[in-house]
């Protein structure tokens, strides 16, 4: 899928965007990530498709990578969480970004990033698909992350930094 083809996509659908341009790879990441792993940055230029979240805090975007100076769809992020659609059939992907989009902008999707703080990393990441049952995983993972830091993680001196979002909330846990 190329850009003016996901333009359109996202048009015919009233699905509204913005354009920002980025020189590189590691300029992109940087953008998304708090703590991006560069190395392995390519040099290819990126153009990002913002769709803005009512969180104010994580959007959604749509990552196109530039080759022979066409621009080609790369991945789908929400906030920091990858989709990971960047081999994905190109027969299934309008119909699945589409999907993918909608779920987030119903409230369907929740998102938890994990950094480690202390290390200045990331740590972990999870989607929560509510329109699918995953609820009680939710639930379970957010009593563990409001627990008290137990007696090892303080000794440890470590320090967690939770995001937990969807297209309407964003809240923050630090421990």
């Amino acid at each position: 899928m190329t850009l003016s083809e996901a333009k359109e996509l996202l048009l015919k659908n009233n699905i509204s965007f913005e354009e920002l341009s980025f020189e590189s790879e590691k300029e992109f990441l940087q953008h998304i990530a708090l703590y991006p792993y560069t190395k392995k940055a390519r040099s290819h230029k990126i153009i990002s498709l913002v769709v803005k979240s009512n969180n104010a805090e994580k959007n959604i975007e749509l990552q196109f990578n530039e080759r022979n100076n066409v621009f080609y769809f790369n991945d789908l992020w929400f906030g920091e969480f990858d989709y990971e659609m960047f081999d994905y059939n190109e027969k299934m992907l309008a119909e699945d970004l589409l999907h993918n989009i909608t779920e987030i902008i119903k409230g369907s999707s929740i998102v938890i990033i994990m950094h480690d703080m202390k290390h200045r990393r990331w740590g972990a990441d999870a989607r929560f698909d509510l329109s699918d049952g995953e609820e009680i995983e939710f639930q379970k993972t957010m009593e563990r992350i409001e627990k008290p830091k137990s007696l090892f993680a303080k000794l440890m001196k470590s320090k967690k930094q939770y995001e937990i979002y969807d297209w309407n909330t964003y809240r923050c846990i630090i421990k």
